[in-house]
């Protein structure tokens, strides 16, 4: 008797598939090991930095990395994310 293939689950999307979140990575390496850094537990700082980048142009995407990684509850809410502060 043969048993049929289990098929694989698709991958959970966090937002709709029609648009894609574009995170901001240009923290490079240094968010290798972010969820287990004692930084990603401060949300004012990782806002704080988050606005010096805006202000200097270095913010490429539409979501912060690193906030996400610290709170992923925010992409729940639209109006925090906007706000870096």
């Amino acid at each position: 008797m043969k048993r049929k293939a289990k098929t694989p689950k698709p991958p959970q999307e966090f937002s709709s598939p029609d648009v894609p979140t574009v995170y901001c990575t240009e923290c490079g390496t240094t968010l290798e090991n972010f969820c287990f850094a004692r930084a990603a537990e401060d949300l004012k700082a990782i806002r704080k930095t988050l606005a010096q980048c805006k202000k200097q142009g270095k913010f490429s995407g539409e979501f912060c990395s690193k906030l996400f990684i610290a709170h992923p509850e925010i992409l729940d809410d639209p109006q925090e994310s906007d706000d870096p502060h």
